[in-house]
């Protein structure tokens, strides 16, 4: 019987709890009628992924501000702090946070900033640790933002001064470890490099000039659902749920590009029919200048994958597309364009899916004029061993991944190391990269080799994560940043870039820098 108290007990202090918890709306509406009672409000917000001592100092110090306390809560879909954050989900987080006896409300902030939920809440204090005291140091410029929406309803704002601990360290060490390699590696870019080093380097990338010039692919995802075999041919028939596009190819690499540097010109082709012109000129960056060759007769490359939406498993691929070369009437109007602008360039960035774009005259041509050249030969489904680094007779930073590099050095057998120093050689670049799956990648220069893990658990789909790397990797070579850092910045971005279907989400420097932050504690 005393056994059954307890538990009767616990149940009801859980629901207790979960009384707590309340939807935007209907907390706004309540605390009007405890404001018209006299009642003070304080508002402290935050993702709260692992509670611990400095959360509850700063509840205990923004309760003496007033008498109601309320938590926000980022939802999981806005906490920025990288792949596999938060660790728990947004409903576990505000039944940890309901439960503290101080803890009067617990809500949600179901966007990238706290600002509209402060509008209406419209609290008398709104707290923040004392690390954000410094405006100038936070990266995303939301405490600004969140100032004056507190002071337009009225309110002010505190900075608490609770103990530093830090949520992350725990959890990359404890609650979901990354692996000893990872751990190691991060322990050794800390005693390197600081925080403030790490973003005074990427904010130098912005007075890059870069020209991105490959095919553009618009990606269209199919979600289906596999019903059973058919009776009359023995194939998996498929239910067609529904379908998104994305701006894919050249186009994810230029916004990419864009979002770390100021200046980006793209040149690439549309086809006459089928061009999808209006997607990709909205789906590209404002600072990006585009320049299209449009090819008469020609649709604009479409890939079709066929994805379970169930278990997000790709059931097949579709291309859509004429992968002639250019004519030589094309190749003169490209070319053309070319001469005229390459030498403006701080990084010619050619990513080269062997679609018929980048052609031998072409090919003369970036590498006559190019100062700095980044380089990706692809390999896919459709150029399987034609599309091969060796037609760039000149090139400063070879970015391949382990299928390419073998089939560029006609090895089947040596280290992705070995391969790389001999097209170091070969190729007389200054830097080659080559990326390894779940491997993590490395990157080969005259000063040795670096060897970076990979830092994702958990993978949503790899499309597009080694253009990823390529991006922000040539802009750290073109910049001169240390090459262990280079394959810092690359592996973050990779990571980052798995974390989304297709090229869904474009990888910016705030992204980058809190994921760099979550992951060196």
């Amino acid at each position: 019987m005393t056994s059954f108290l307890i538990i009767e007990e616990r149940e009801d202090m859980s629901q207790r709890w979960k009384d707590k918890i309340m939807l935007p709306v209907e907390l706004a509406r309540l605390l009007e009628n405890k404001k018209a009672d006299g009642k003070k409000v304080v508002q402290c917000h935050g993702a709260f992924d692992l509670l611990h001592r400095g959360h509850l100092h700063q509840f205990e110090q923004a309760k003496t501000r007033g008498d109601i306390l309320v938590i926000s809560i980022t939802t999981d879909k806005f906490v920025a702090k990288g792949p596999d954050r938060p660790v728990f989900d947004q409903n576990i987080r505000a039944e940890m946070v309901a439960a503290l006896e101080l803890v009067d409300f617990v809500t949600f902030s179901d966007a990238p900033s706290s600002v509209d939920l402060i509008r209406l809440l419209r609290p008398d204090v709104y707290v923040k640790g004392q690390s954000y005291a410094d405006s100038v140091k936070d990266l995303s410029g939301k405490i600004l933002l969140e100032k004056d929406a507190i002071e337009s309803v009225g309110g002010e704002m505190f900075f608490s001064q609770e103990k530093p601990i830090r949520s992350t360290p725990l959890l990359n060490n404890f609650i979901d470890p990354y692996p000893e390699i990872v751990l190691g590696y991060l322990d050794q870019i800390k005693k390197r490099y600081s925080f403030d080093q790490i973003v005074e380097m990427l904010d130098s990338l912005r007075r890059l000039k870069v020209l991105v010039i490959g095919e553009a692919i618009v990606d269209q995802y199919d979600y289906v659902e596999p019903m059973d075999t058919s009776p009359k041919g023995g194939v998996i028939a498929m239910r067609h749920i529904d379908s998104e596009l994305f701006a894919g190819g050249s186009l994810a690499c230029a916004n990419h590009i864009a979002n770390f540097c100021s200046d980006v010109t793209l040149v690439s082709y549309l086809g006459s029919r089928d061009s999808h012109e209006k997607l990709i000129r909205a789906s590209l960056a404002p600072n990006i200048n585009p320049w299209f060759l449009v090819r008469d007769g020609f649709g604009t490359i479409v890939k079709k994958r066929q994805l379970d939406k169930s278990y997000f498993k790709k059931q097949s691929e579709t291309y859509l597309f004429d992968d002639s070369p250019l004519s030589g009437d094309e190749e003169k109007e490209l070319i053309g364009f070319l001469d005229t602008c390459l030498r403006e360039f701080d990084l010619i960035f050619v990513i080269d899916y062997g679609h018929g774009f980048i052609t031998d005259p072409v090919v003369r041509c970036l590498t006559e004029y190019s100062e700095c050249l980044a380089v990706n030969t692809q390999t896919n489904s459709a150029n399987k061993g034609f599309n091969l680094i060796s037609k760039f007779p000149k090139v400063n930073y070879v970015c391949l991944d382990h299928f390419e590099i073998r089939l560029a050095m006609h090895d089947r057998v040596s280290s992705p190391v070995s391969m790389a120093q001999r097209l170091l050689k070969q190729s007389g670049a200054s830097a080659v990269a080559v990326t390894l799956g779940h491997m993590g990648s490395v990157i080969v220069n005259k000063d040795g080799s670096f060897t970076t893990p990979v830092f994702s658990k958990k993978v949503v789909d790899t499309v597009g994560a080694g253009d990823a790397f390529f991006s922000t990797s040539s802009l750290c070579v073109a910049s001169g940043l240390p090459t262990d850092l280079t394959g810092f910045v690359g592996n973050m971005t990779g990571a980052l870039a798995t974390t989304y279907i297709g090229n869904k989400i474009y990888i910016d420097k705030i992204m980058l820098l809190n994921f760099a932050k979550s992951l060196l504690g």
